[in-house]
């Protein structure tokens, strides 16, 4: 077993309301189609952070047969093991499974539904908006819980500064009340001429 473990709630992580809108629909047929609403950026996310943090996925029972299992191979995510399946949740679910096996020496929780999970289990936990799925802040806040260092250049702050986010909500609002501002002036009307010959 790996030493460090991603548990991976995939509904709001790795499909969102967000992707759903660029992507055209969430995975809910039961079919292999399904495979192409999951969010590429999110999915990159994932990868990376095995990829670098050298952490294996695990996911819930619910992926183990059929059409869910033939999706997760798809998508290529290195999944480690199942969690077994447990009443009560994500959380339940995450704690029958250390129940069975140690805890590695660093994991991380993603989901977009933490209120399953239980208090020893909320250190580990980056809650990603199931509007948004997972970002950027939350892949470094899961490197961060990982224990790995997120390299240079892969970690850029994509948040804007205050100041300037504040400028830009001033422009949009001007914008919507004075549009001719922002936009190339029409054109004066030509004086009508006449010729004559």
């Amino acid at each position: 077993m790996s030493d460090r473990l991603i548990l991976l709630d995939i509904p709001g992580v790795l499909y969102s309301a967000s992707s759903a809108t660029r992507l055209g629909g969430t995975p809910d047929s039961g079919t292999l189609k399904d495979v192409r609403f999951f969010d590429p950026v999110a999915l990159g996310f994932i990868r990376r952070l095995f990829g670098l943090a050298g952490a294996r996925v695990v996911v819930s029972d619910h992926w183990r047969r059929g059409i869910p299992a033939a999706i997760l191979q798809q998508l290529d995510l290195q999944v480690e093991d199942m969690m077994p399946p447990a009443p009560g949740g994500f959380g339940a679910e995450i704690a029958a499974y250390f129940a069975k096996r140690p805890a590695p020496s660093a994991y991380v929780i993603l989901s977009a539904a933490p209120d399953s999970l239980q208090p020893q289990q909320l250190a580990h936990l980056v809650s990603v908006d199931p509007a948004q799925g997972l970002t950027p802040d939350g892949f470094r806040r899961a490197l961060d819980v990982l224990g790995v260092g997120c390299p240079s250049g892969m970690c850029l702050d994509v948040q804007p500064h205050p100041e300037l986010a504040e400028r830009l909500r001033q422009l949009q609002q001007l914008a919507r009340l004075a549009p001719e501002r922002f936009g190339p002036a029409a054109p004066a009307a030509a004086p009508a001429t006449l010729f004559h010959s």
